[in-house]
């Protein structure tokens, strides 16, 4: 292998390619580059309504991505080693043709994924249908554009390297332009005829390309066998390996931020857009900060992400902000690594694949392997334990650099677990809580140790401090108060009890989604549902009357408290996880209580919704959350006309609209109207010193297409009528902003 200077020496770098070379390759890679990651947002937002509105739609989309990158540089590598040229250059614009019969990209509106297949699955094969050969073909661009690069050059071979930051810098741009740009403006159906336009120009830059290389300065010779010798295997395992865990960390955030806040493209494309950033500024000709530096300053970033744990529960913002910088550093000293270790540039395309293999283990690991294998989220911080045992920027004594080790000794592990067995479980005995003390005595000796300048010291508290934070929720289901966890494609369950105030709760993620009495003799609807409240009001006004009551979203079935003999109720609810634990663990009882009879329809509730048929339902109740995210195909104006449909004449419906993060009522009073409703609305403050578990604040909308329909809810205390503003646009299934809904 050759050393680094050889690569970027002045005789390699100062020479210029004649004619349309560099312009003709420059721009084709920042082209690909775009397409691919337009792409990637734009096909996931078409997807998110047909499952749920899961954040792990898009984690399961980045996974596919990846593996899919995977075979397009397989097969670059393949092609560049075997082929000539000309012949590279034939078959790749064949495969681009190809690749072009599949545009525009349509979802047909008669489809529904499969209620008896693993989401997964079903993500998988559509997005295989669908985009599988053009993102295949778009795959490949990079590595080969950068091989015919070098081979256009002749013996004049120019550093290729600068040309992987070009593309990534027309991913970045894409990623910078969808939310910002493109989504505000542009709907979905005029997306896809612009990325197929585009797809169209590009398939005749890769065949000018190709020409440049096969007819230019080579005169179409067959590619020479490689100059230097075969990386050793712990380079390759070196390659894989810092490419996997910043992979790993970038679902692991993603998940961690969108779960409780929202699953829209800004928040998927903040943390890749970094992701992208870090490879970028890694790769360029001066990178901007010192590697060694960035190494040194690793468990910091760390310590950083730790703590960033700890602010979740004051500000969900701050803490995402706080993770997102940590992950940007992290992936600069993986990233960083790589571009120290990179080989010769006739060992590019094996390069490229290894680090693609890299990608899809560490976000197949994260996205697909980690749900089955635990009920909690812990692959995000077991990822970040994992980077504690980096030792980027050591070398052997070798001059080629290919003694560099992977991790330490067992030494560690053993000093982590160790510090865990000393701090974690007295903690966790005595108090009942353990994070907040093993942490600060964390910080104590990760602050003793940057202190004594004993770098490795920090790394394993840092270990310590992360292991303790996440495994806190094992030890206080046999210690505490959880009594049980539960996992899913759409989230974490956790039911908690507190036997001195008698209440049983049941959270998603962070957020509760009911509470119920424990061995109440009578059950009745809390928190959010309360009497008390705004659903309180409805029910008092229009449920003596409704004959039928639909409900989206079963939670605990809180809701069914309202039930009466004479009414039909029926559940809709996305996730067969929700219905065991609500009707099938033993562990609540109001729905078997309140309204035994009461049907349970699996599935998207708008989807099951539109096969109920017309004038079904006096009352439809809209309570469907993902931990505390909004389901933003619930809320456009194609939504609403389905759930007109599904009322009778004279129904009502009811919005649960409680959010921390997003107001939800301007968005709803700009569209509800689309669809002939007339809209109220009331936020709730449970009174002060009122038992916060039985009496939840609450915000609530009220609709129906008759003001007297509505006339005995909006008499009751704090109704008001909710107009829309001039400046909120019409959310529509083409077309959504969830950052203009931003509180």
């Amino acid at each position: 292998m050759f050393a680094q200077n050889d690569v970027l020496s002045p005789s390699a770098t100062t020479r210029e390619i004649t004619g349309l070379a560099p312009a003709g390759f420059g721009v084709a890679l920042f082209g690909s580059a775009f397409l691919l990651f337009w792409i990637e947002p734009l096909i996931a937002r078409m997807l998110l309504p047909y499952l749920g509105g899961s954040q792990n739609v898009w984690n399961t989309c980045l996974v596919f991505f990846q593996a899919v990158l995977l075979l397009g540089y397989t097969y670059a590598y393949v092609l560049a080693r075997f082929c000539s040229l000309r012949y590279q250059a034939i078959v790749h614009t064949v495969i681009m043709a190809a690749g072009a019969g599949f545009l525009p990209i349509v979802i047909a509106s008669t489809w529904s994924p499969p209620a008896a297949i693993s989401p997964v699955v079903v993500l998988f094969g559509i997005l295989l249908v669908l985009l599988g050969l053009p993102f295949f073909a778009l795959s490949a661009n990079g590595p080969l554009l950068q091989q015919w690069y070098c081979a256009a050059a002749g013996k004049d071979m120019r550093n290729p390297f600068p040309l992987y930051a070009v593309s990534n810098a027309g991913s970045l741009a894409a990623l910078v332009a969808y939310p910002l740009l493109v989504e505000p403006n542009l709907t979905l159906s005029r997306q896809t005829t612009l990325w197929m336009d585009g797809y169209l120009a590009l398939t005749g830059m890769i065949m000018f390309a190709g020409c440049l290389a096969a007819f230019g300065q080579t005169q179409s010779r067959a590619v020479a066998p490689a100059a230097t010798p075969a990386p050793a295997w712990p380079v390759r395992l070196n390659w894989l390996v810092y490419a996997a865990l910043p992979s790993s960390l970038l679902l692991g955030v993603t998940g961690y931020v969108t779960t409780d806040i929202a699953s829209f493209p800004f928040l998927w494309i903040l943390p890749l857009s970094l992701y992208l950033l870090s490879f970028i500024l890694t790769f360029s000709k001066r990178p901007l900060l010192d590697h060694a530096l960035a190494v040194k300053l690793l468990p910091v970033a760390i310590l950083w992400a730790a703590a960033g744990f700890l602010l979740s529960s004051v500000s969900l913002f701050a803490a995402a902000s706080i993770e997102f910088a940590a992950f940007f550093f992290i992936a600069m000293v993986c990233n960083g690594e790589l571009a120290r270790i990179k080989p010769h540039p006739d060992r590019l395309t094996e390069f490229y694949l290894w680090i693609s293999l890299g990608g899809v283990v560490g976000g197949a690991l994260t996205a697909l392997v980690s749900p089955l294998l635990f009920k909690d989220f812990v692959e995000y911080p077991l990822a970040l334990s994992l980077v504690c045992l980096l030792t980027p920027g050591e070398s052997g004594t070798r001059k080629d650099a290919y003694g560099h080790r992977i991790l330490d000794s067992y030494g560690p592990l053993l000093l982590g677990g160790a510090i865990i067995l000393v701090v974690v479980q007295p903690f966790a005995l005595v108090n009942g809580y353990l994070s907040g003390g093993a942490t600060v005595a964390g910080l104590a000796l990760a602050g003793y140790c940057a202190v004594a300048r004993k770098p490795r010291n920090l790394l394993l508290i840092a270990l310590a401090v992360l292991l303790t934070l996440h495994i806190q929720q094992l030890l206080l289901t046999r210690y505490g108060s959880t009594v049980a966890r539960e996992r899913s494609f759409y989230g974490v369950y956790t039911v908690t009890e507190n036997r001195a105030a008698g209440y049983r709760m049941m959270f998603h993620g962070p957020t509760l989604h009911g509470v119920e009495r424990i061995d109440a003799k009578k059950y009745e609807p809390l928190t959010y549902y309360a009497a008390g409240g705004p659903l309180g009001d409805v029910m008092r006004a229009v449920g003596p009357r409704s004959k039928s009551i639909a409900v989206i979203g079963l939670g605990i079935g809180s809701t069914g408290c309202y039930a009466t003999a004479r009414q039909s109720w029926t559940f809709y609810e996305l996730d067969p996880l929700v219905q065991k634990i609500a009707s099938d663990s033993g562990l609540f009882h109001s729905l078997e209580q309140c309204a035994p009879n009461a049907k349970i329809v699996l599935g998207d509730g708008r989807l099951k919704l539109a096969d109920a048929g017309r004038n079904q339902y006096d009352l439809l109740i809209l309570d469907a959350f993902s931990s505390d995210a909004i389901p933003v195909h619930l809320l456009t104006r194609e939504a609403f006309e389905g759930y007109a449909r599904a009322l009778k004449p004279h129904g009502v419906m009811a919005i649960h609209i409680t959010n921390r993060h997003f107001d939800l009522a301007p968005v709803i009073s700009r569209t509800a109207p689309a669809a002939g409703f007339i809209t109220y609305e009331r936020s709730f403050t449970a009174p002060e010193g009122s038992d916060l578990a039985a009496l939840s604040s609450s915000r609530w909308m009220v609709l129906a297409r008759y003001p007297n329909d509505l006339r005995r809810i909006v008499a009751s205390p704090g109704w008001e009528k909710s107009e829309p503003k001039p400046n909120t646009k019409l959310w529509t299934d083409d077309y959504s902003n969830v950052l203009s809904a931003l509180k």
